[in-house]
């Protein structure tokens, strides 16, 4: 896609309220944009540009700033150096383009109008946009954009001491697709959900140049601002109270501990509202594992004076002390990965399997095959831990049970608690819910929702969210039907919820994949005979792996990264897809990939194959190994 460069930047503030990334606001106090020359001491980066040459002309000029304006700090001498003494003075660009290729061409000059003026040059600039990186620090990719068109004012150059200089330079910084990494790190803000019980991350972009500690009191600025990315604002909060502001030297890092000073309304803040305020302070500031940050553990202080928890944050976990670390606020962990079992069908009925990683990279071992519906027609899941395991290759599935101990399945999907059993029945035209436990029970006769159910995927406090016929109905386990959410983002085919409850990713047909927000706490509607009630809400979201064409099936790795499965007739592929907006990267695949479900690091990942076969894989880029007994359908709590 080719736009001008300055019309996409122009048009941002329009474009963040429709596709979810803000240009102001948190800008002042979060930004991508480095607010200081001072460089981390262990920063290295590519080497700098040396400024322009003489005689250069002014397409010269204007490529050689934008290079050189890439570069950390921004206000570095040799950027300086291509623009007027007064254009250098005010220049202070609120984001970053992020391009593959660019071309700027002169189109002409205009002598001087009067005796002893400047002559002027105008060049025009044509850009391959990748993406824009707003101030707040949010990606937003080329496919957000498509459509634009306007007019672009060109770069305006005179003549100083006889030589070209820019006077009108664009409110941005130009970085190449193949350097974002060298200048630009992930980086997870925390808020919570709106029900206070899990963190959910917000993905921004922040400067590698920054120092530690400006680029801390930058990310608790944002923390107290609340989230400002649109499509998540609406379903996650902060807890720092409005009017709650950094004293005295802001955060001091001192070794691995940084030290955080509140004042303003924090002061006046409940002891339970400090605690929710220390958990996002310790996970944004202590980083996201397996990547984390410098900073170790955090101490908070509210005007001078120490907060520590009076007791355990989490019930069975400690008490945090003074240096707070994420080990005591483990239960808001929003992506907790723990050996669990996955779930598929096989012959008409549900079974379960340890995927444990540790096994399965170990000596090739995983759990044995266990049926949700034993003899006496109880229903139970399997436990993952201590074994006992087989080979990933053993044969040896259990003998079907009697249909009259268990119900006809094409697809199940266990509660993350483990209470829950949905199933769609075979052909996909009826929902089923029931209840999980070690005495006999059975589904409801009546179904949840019938006909042209295609995916379903467990959230939160036992909700369960369903595709079916384009749209997306929430099925709350302990009711009797379902609710039709709001989601004008197109028709769904498939969908799955992150373990935070909040974010949910789609895929719509036609229009690829997107990243959406959960809000259940919306205005009221009326339902049957009248009565109130809220429906569900879903934020149109924002696109996502724009070059991932024809997807078909997704699950969550982690936090901030997607696994989806794309249809081709040259065969079908994996990829990796994160949710902050960078380009998908491809998997090996194995052969036949029909579906796909993870649940993190901690367990392996499951394709469904043609031929009603499985293969696992101990991490996300293979090696694969085919199972030795057959199932289709695989799917993790959740």
């Amino acid at each position: 896609m080719w736009l001008r460069v300055g019309l996409l930047i122009a048009v941002v503030g329009s474009v963040a309220g429709c596709v979810g990334m803000p240009s102001n606001g948190a800008a002042a106090e979060f930004t991508a944009t480095p607010q200081t020359t001072q460089q981390e001491n262990n920063y290295t980066g590519p080497l700098s540009p040396s400024g322009p040459t003489p005689n250069e002309t002014p397409s010269e000029i204007v490529t050689g700033f934008l290079l050189a304006s890439a570069f950390y700090p921004i206000y570095s001498r040799a950027a300086g150096e291509y623009l007027t003494g007064s254009a250098a003075r005010t220049w202070n660009p609120s984001s970053v383009t992020v391009y593959s290729t660019f071309d700027a061409s002169s189109w002409g000059t205009e002598a001087p109008a009067v005796p002893h003026g400047a002559s002027r040059a105008w060049v025009d600039l044509t850009v391959s946009v990748q993406a824009v990186l707003t101030g707040p620090g949010q990606y937003i990719s080329s496919a957000q954009v498509q459509g634009l068109s306007g007019a672009y004012p060109q770069f305006t150059l005179v003549k100083v001491d006889g030589q070209w200089r820019i006077q009108t330079p664009p409110p941005f910084r130009m970085v190449s697709e193949n350097d974002f990494s060298h200048y630009y790190k992930a980086q997870d803000l925390y808020f919570f959900d709106q029900a206070d019980s899990t963190l959910v991350p917000d993905s921004v972009f922040v400067p590698l140049g920054a120092s530690p500690q400006t680029l801390a009191s930058n990310l608790v600025s944002a923390l107290i601002a609340k989230p400002t990315t649109p499509w998540l604002a609406s379903a996650a909060d902060s807890e720092f109270p409005p009017g709650t502001r950094l004293v005295g030297e802001g955060v001091i890092i001192d070794g691995a501990t940084a030290t955080v000073d509140l004042g303003g309304a924090a002061a006046s803040a409940t002891t339970a509202k400090r605690v929710l305020m220390a958990a996002q302070l310790v996970w944004t500031l202590t980083g996201s594992p397996p990547s984390p940050s410098s900073i170790q553990s955090v101490v908070l202080e509210i005007d001078g004076k120490q907060f520590v928890p009076s007791s355990p944050p989490c019930s069975g976990g400690s008490s945090p002390g003074s240096f707070q670390t994420q080990a005591a606020y483990r239960c808001y962990n929003p992506y907790l990965s723990a050996p669990a079992s996955f779930y598929y069908v096989d012959q008409q009925q549900s079974w379960s399997r340890c995927g444990a990683e540790s096994a399965a990279a170990r000596n090739g071992s995983i759990g044995p095959a266990i049926p949700l519906v034993d003899r006496t027609g109880a229903f139970s899941t399997s436990q993952c831990g201590g074994g006992p395991y087989v080979t990933v290759t053993a044969p040896g599935t259990p003998p079907a049970q009697p249909r009259s101990l268990r119900p006809a399945v094409s697809m199940a999907a266990v509660s993350p608690d483990g209470k829950f059993l949905a199933i769609v029945s075979p052909g996909q035209d009826a929902l089923y819910v029931g209840a999980l436990s070690g005495n006999a029970a059975s589904f409801p006769n009546r179904p949840r929702l019938s006909g042209g159910v295609t995916a379903m995927s467990w959230g939160t406090d036992d909700d369960l969210w369903v595709a079916q016929g384009g749209s997306i109905y929430l099925v709350r386990a302990a009711g009797t039907g379902a609710d039709l959410a709001t989601f004008t983002g197109g028709d769904v085919s498939d969908l799955s919820v992150a373990p935070d409850g909040v974010r949910i990713a789609v895929i719509v047909s036609g229009g690829g994949l997107k990243v959406a927000a959960i809000n259940q706490s919306g205005p009221q509607a009326t339902g049957l005979r009248g009565a109130p009630f809220v429906r569900p809400q879903i934020t149109v979201g924002v696109p996502l792996g724009a070059s991932v064409t024809d997807p078909i099936d997704l699950t969550w790795y982690g936090a901030d990264n997607l696994v989806v499965l794309s249809q081709a007739s040259s065969g079908n592929a994996l990829w990796e897809v994160p949710v902050d907006g960078q380009p998908a990267q491809g998997l090996v695949t194995p052969p036949g990939t029909i579906s796909i479900t993870a649940d993190g690091s901690a367990n392996v990942l499951v394709a469904g194959l043609s031929g009603t076969r499985l293969a696992v894989s101990t991490g996300i880029e293979g090696p694969w190994q085919t199972l030795g007994e057959q199932g289709q359908n695989p799917a993790y709590s959740g």
